[in-house]
């Protein structure tokens, strides 16, 4: 709470024993008060199971884990991401009731036993220093009843007010408590500095950012040199804290894996796990010099430590030599080769179309067994579009107009051909059909095949000649025309009433359109699709990190390192019990953790996929909407 409280009656002349000379605006300072009664505990997290006690730890834990059943003498349960029907056991009951938790209720569950018992600090004000002497000014001391004198030291953010009393040795220091280094040293830093330092660091306003408000409320602004202090004892620390913290995030994927009975290979005690990889550039376009990977277990969506990567000047912190676009096959490299350490091995990695990541690891050859690649559905359901519009481009030919003028032109463009709109419908129906349906997966390659082929052999379909063999039959199909051959009391409407996007493309130009969609459902494709994975937690993470590091401002790879652990602890543990400065030693204000729960649950509202009305009706089997494949 701030607020400036003054006494509305005339005050009396400052006591003359006092050292602040007011030659300049009177400063402010921070207070502390008593909290109130209903704040004075910490809110209690329940007890956890203790963590996988033969689960490998390493202090740099960097990398997240997910599951392989291809190693000899492990047992055969299936994880939670395998889309293989449950038995009537107890450990498949357990992985169908996992399947209806997030994986934010999952990493939750398994690391509520690590997480700090928050302490509720005093509550503080922010007040001029001339009206606490008018304060005291009408005060006495309790021993002599002598009048008492102030001195103020302000730093900033954080203050120091010695209250002595005229004619006695009574009084009272009042200020903040002193930031420690990692092995229990003071330092000059002071508690309410180093949380402003970092307020500013994690919401990207940084040092001029900060100064503004501070400086708005009458508080002395922080210097460059004593912002920069600041910031790297903030570094250094979490270097210190963070691999700490990823034991814990390591530890609870094992025991997440165990409960599936999957454990680590008896002979290497490591546990082959599913990873979704990709990497992510701090400068838009090809010329960036600094570069993040990081790897997210699939299955609970935990994250780890990102690999950088960082090309500049000699002087700078360089640790790679090369062209910016390779950089994200680089920190793969780095990924794979440590994952032993932490007692993992990525044997399946879920990526996106880039196939030079894949290469790079599969000549790395880190384990003893070899790589696997999943496609994540997202990437793969926007090949139709390039493919279509490339295509579009290829088929060009020669035109003569009016006016006797020469001109390139595309055989599929104009009305009713190849338009963008039509690459656009049936490039979503084609993601449609690769995504299938949650609650009926696909069981073999050949189905999502059909349910692709469906799509393009029901846009060419005519009166005269239809083509709806791959459509599903049946009265509740998504095909009017199934559904007329399957109820004759209905009336079917004729295709010409509302062609196919493909209907009205000359029959020699077809050709080269169904082939783009022969070469989208190749069996080796289609079966790297079948487990439905996607980059999302992946792509989330990007977003979270270039919002509190800016693309448009200038940061250092020491900067952008931190907020890649703070925003990894925080997807982790949560907004509150990853707080960094709690970590430091500092305690928690009551308005404080009130605002770290309000994020939290905003990060949860805003990661909740919302359904629209039409999207409902469908999940309730209307069949007038469009479903995979269909229109």
């Amino acid at each position: 709470m701030c607020q400036d409280q003054r006494s509305t009656s005339k005050p009396p002349p400052p006591a003359s024993s006092s050292s602040y000379a007011p030659s300049q605006p009177p400063p402010t300072v921070s207070l502390h008060l008593p909290p109130p009664p209903a704040s004075t505990s910490a809110p209690m997290h329940p007890p956890l199971p203790p963590p996988h006690t033969s689960a490998p730890k390493h202090p740099s834990c960097a990398v997240q884990p997910q599951p392989s059943t291809s190693s000899t003498g492990r047992l055969s349960s299936p994880p939670p991401s395998t889309p293989v029907q449950p038995q009537p056991s107890t450990s498949s009951a357990t992985a169908l009731v996992d399947k209806v938790k997030s994986s934010y209720d999952v990493r939750q569950e398994l690391l509520k036993d690590n997480r700090p018992t928050t302490a509720i600090d005093k509550k503080q004000l922010i007040i001029s220093v001339d009206d606490i002497r008018r304060v005291l000014d009408i005060a006495a001391c309790t021993v002599c009843y002598a009048p008492l004198t102030l001195s103020a030291k302000t730093d900033c953010l954080s203050s120091k007010l010695t209250v002595t009393c005229t004619n006695c040795d009574t009084g009272v220091v009042i200020r903040d408590e002193t930031a420690k280094t990692s092995a229990g040293k003071n330092t000059k830093m002071l508690e309410n500095n180093v949380k402003g330092v970092f307020e500013a660091v994690n919401n990207n306003i940084g040092i001029t950012g900060l100064n503004r408000i501070i400086s708005t409320l009458g508080i002395d602004t922080f210097s460059q040199g004593k912002f920069t202090r600041h910031t790297h004892y903030l570094y250094k620390r979490m270097d210190k804290h963070y691999p700490v913290r990823m034991k814990d995030v390591i530890s609870a994927v094992f025991t997440h894996y165990e409960s599936y009975d999957i454990l680590p290979e008896p002979t290497t005690g490591l546990l082959d796990i599913t990873v979704s990889y990709d990497g992510t550039w701090m400068t838009r376009g090809h010329s960036s010099h600094i570069g993040v990977g990081f790897v997210v277990e699939v299955d609970t969506g935990t994250r780890a430590t990102p690999e950088w990567i960082a090309r500049h000047a000699s002087s700078c912190n360089r640790n790679y030599t090369g062209t910016s676009a390779s950089m994200g096959t680089e920190a793969a490299r780095r990924l794979w080769s440590l994952s032993t350490q932490l007692g993992l091995r990525y044997t399946t990695y879920v990526g996106d179309g880039d196939s030079s990541t894949y290469q790079a690891v599969q000549q790395l050859n880190p384990y003893d067994v070899p790589v696997r690649k999943e496609e994540c559905v997202n990437h793969v359901s926007k090949r139709l579009g390039t493919r279509l519009r490339k295509l579009k481009k290829e088929m060009m030919t020669t035109i003569t107009t009016k006016t006797g003028k020469e001109m390139r032109r595309s055989l599929l463009s104009g009305p009713s051909q190849l338009t963008e709109n039509t690459i656009n419908k049936m490039t979503s129906y084609f993601g449609k059909a690769v995504r299938g349906e949650k609650d009926k997966p696909y069981t073999s390659t050949e189905d999502m095949r059909k349910s692709i082929l469906a799509s393009y052999h029901h846009a060419v379909s005519t009166d005269d000649r239809p083509q709806h063999n791959y459509c599903p039959p049946g009265i509740n199909s998504w095909c009017f025309f199934r559904r007329g051959e399957a109820d004759k009391t209905k009336f079917c409407r004729k295709h010409s009433t509302k062609p196919g996007y493909f209907s009205k493309i000359p029959s020699e130009h077809r050709g080269a359109i169904l082939k783009v969609y022969t070469d989208l459902t190749n069996e080796e494709l289609l079966k790297r699709c079948m487990k439905g994975r996607t980059q999302n937690a992946n792509e989330s993470f990007h977003s979270k990190l270039w919002m509190k590091v800016a693309k448009h401002k200038f940061a250092g790879i020491s900067r952008v390192n931190f907020i890649s652990q703070v925003v990894i602890l925080e997807h982790n543990f949560g907004f509150e019990a990853a707080y960094f400065p709690q970590h430091l030693g500092f305690k928690t204000t009551a308005c404080k953790s009130a605002n770290l729960q309000f994020l939290q649950k905003e990060s949860i509202r805003s990661s909740t996929p919302k359904q629209t009305v039409r999207h409902q009706r469908k999940k309730s089997g209307n069949s007038s909407d469009y479903i995979s494949g269909g229109f």
